[in-house]
Parts: C-alpha cells; sequence; structure tokens
C-alpha cells in the first residue's frame, strides 16, 4: 500500500504544480497516466484476500479523486480542482495512519 500511497502522492503533486501553470498540460496528462497505470498494476498483484480488500478500495478511491482532479484541472475549473486534490491527500493520509496503526 506504501507504493500505492507514493504513486498517488505524486500524482497530487503534479496536478498542484499543473493548477500553479508549473508544469505544462501534455506533461500533465502523461505523468497522471502513468501514476494512476501505476497504482492499477500494483493493486492487481494483490492477492484476493480479505486483508487486501481494503487496498483494493482505497486504490478506487485513490484513482477517482486524482481522475476527478485531472478533469476538473483540464477543464479550466482550478477551484474545484483544488478541492478534490485537498480530498486526495486528506484520503492519503487517512491510508498512512492506518497503515501506521495496523502494520
Amino acid at each position: 500500500m506504501q507504493q500505492i500511497l507514493s504513486w498517488s502522492a505524486s500524482a497530487e503533486m503534479i496536478l498542484d504544480a499543473r493548477i500553479g501553470k508549473n508544469v505544462p498540460e501534455g506533461f500533465t496528462d502523461h505523468a497522471v497516466e502513468k501514476c494512476q497505470k501505476e497504482i492499477s498494476d500494483i493493486a492487481s498483484q494483490l492477492p484476493q484476500t480479505a486483508r487486501t480488500a481494503h487496498a483494493r478500495e482505497s486504490v478506487l478511491m485513490l484513482n477517482g479523486l486524482i481522475s476527478a482532479a485531472h478533469d476538473e484541472i483540464g477543464h479550466g475549473r482550478l477551484e474545484q480542482g483544488h478541492q478534490h486534490i485537498a480530498e486526495l491527500h486528506r484520503y492519503e493520509d487517512e491510508q498512512r495512519s492506518t497503515l501506521g496503526a495496523g502494520g
């Protein structure tokens, strides 16, 4: 799960940089797609157990938030994109806390 959170944080930083116009749109699109692919690939390698069911749900939520932020930013709705990024950040923090408490 830590690798998944690392890729999610990368997407978050890229999207945040796009809002600030610090990276071009083409780079953002390519990099965010790469992050989401890596998240999905790692999740697909998890064994099908009750313990990994939570991780799979987390992956869906993370990729959903990344997609929502990317879509809003791509359509020029920067405030909404920023709100999705903030929600993504909070969710990542919750998952890190869960990892720390649960092992």
